[in-house]
């Protein structure tokens, strides 16, 4: 496509973004100084139409972006926005006063913060724990017959386990079994604890097999990502509404569905190897995502994904505004999430 279609098309999307109205050679020709006549713009449209990049809802009415004109502004044509010292100022003093949380919970208050400065809703999946490796269990004596499990990893995720049991153990007994399993088990993840590994913690703790496989089976349960429960944060959904084109009911219909099947809305961007990936609706294989934009970023220490968040929102969208917010976000978390404390668990 020549440069001077692309400059016609960047023209509409921002004017469409900023109006939610069709836009026309005339209102091109007067706000954007593009150096053509009204009539030379609306040949160029009607050959973007042709293209694919524009819609016409009504013959008589200018143009909209399509989904492929969306696509092309977002890998070629869009200029970030820069954040004002104001924003930049609230990105980072949130950040500040999450530094002494576990990962999980910076991940939720990340999530909640992006909701809030991008009037987006967010679906935030909580942090693996199957490639997570062991820093140190704890076991606690609870009320009569039970025990907790507390299991710390690597990048700062704590996870428990009720155990019930037929009788409580003497407190040595659950001492020793502690400090075995932070001797065999550290710095090992679900994926290392093999059956050489459990029979050679059986053999160390003979005569106390149910008590040693009813704890073996809570830390394998507690790194499982699959026997997670709420793997999903939701947040900002009431954000939607603020946006005209969902004061259809159906579309509402449609967005709840989405939040319903939160594993489809990851499915596609797991293995993308990217660090931020804009998926319109119709790239996605579900009928209840076309008339939306969905923004997946994860965040990482050394090198390693720690969590995902999906904001959902219109395609008409401030992709420059909502892609600068959630840079700045991940620049800052980033600091803290690979500082020492952090990933000691603060």
């Amino acid at each position: 496509m020549d440069s001077r279609k692309l400059e016609i098309l960047k023209a509409i999307v921002t004017d469409y973004i900023m109006t939610g109205e069709p836009v026309g050679s005339r209102t091109l020709e007067k706000k954007y100084q593009l150096g053509i006549s009204s009539a030379t713009i609306r040949n160029e449209m009607s050959d973007l139409e042709e293209l694919g990049y524009l819609d016409q809802l009504h013959s008589s009415s200018g143009r909209i972006p399509s989904a492929k004109g969306y696509r092309m502004y977002i890998d070629k044509l869009m200029t970030l926005e820069s954040l004002s010292p104001e924003e930049v100022s609230f990105i980072e003093e949130k950040i500040i006063t999450m530094a002494a949380f576990e990962i999980d919970k910076i991940m939720k208050q990340t999530a909640m913060m992006l909701s809030e400065l991008t009037n987006l809703a967010v679906v935030a999946k909580k942090p693996s724990l199957s490639k997570a490796h062991v820093k140190n269990i704890q076991l606690i004596s609870m009320e009569k017959n039970t025990i907790l499990a507390v299991i710390m990893v690597d990048h700062g995720a704590i996870t428990h386990k009720l155990i019930r049991l037929n009788h409580s153990p003497e407190p040595e007994v659950l001492m020793n079994i502690c400090n075995l399993l932070n001797l065999k088990l550290k710095d090992m993840n679900i994926e290392d604890i093999n059956l050489h590994i459990v029979n050679s913690l059986k053999n160390d703790l003979e005569g106390y097999d149910e008590l040693f496989l009813s704890i073996l089976s809570a830390v394998y349960e507690s790194l499982n990502d699959e026997a997670q429960e709420n793997r999903y944060f939701v947040d900002g959904t009431s954000k939607i509404l603020n946006y005209p084109e969902f004061s259809d009911v159906n579309k509402m219909k449609d967005f709840l569905g989405l939040l319903e099947q939160p594993d489809l809305l990851f499915h596609d961007v797991d293995d993308a190897n990217e660090d931020m990936l804009i998926t319109l609706g119709e790239e996605l294989s579900l009928p209840e995502a076309k008339d939306f934009t969905i923004i997946t970023t994860s965040y990482k220490i050394n090198d390693e994904n720690v969590g995902t968040i999906n904001l959902i929102g219109p395609k008409r969208l401030d992709y420059s505004k909502v892609v600068s917010i959630i840079n700045n976000v991940k620049k800052e978390l980033g600091k803290r999430l690979n500082e020492e404390d952090v990933n000691d668990g603060g």
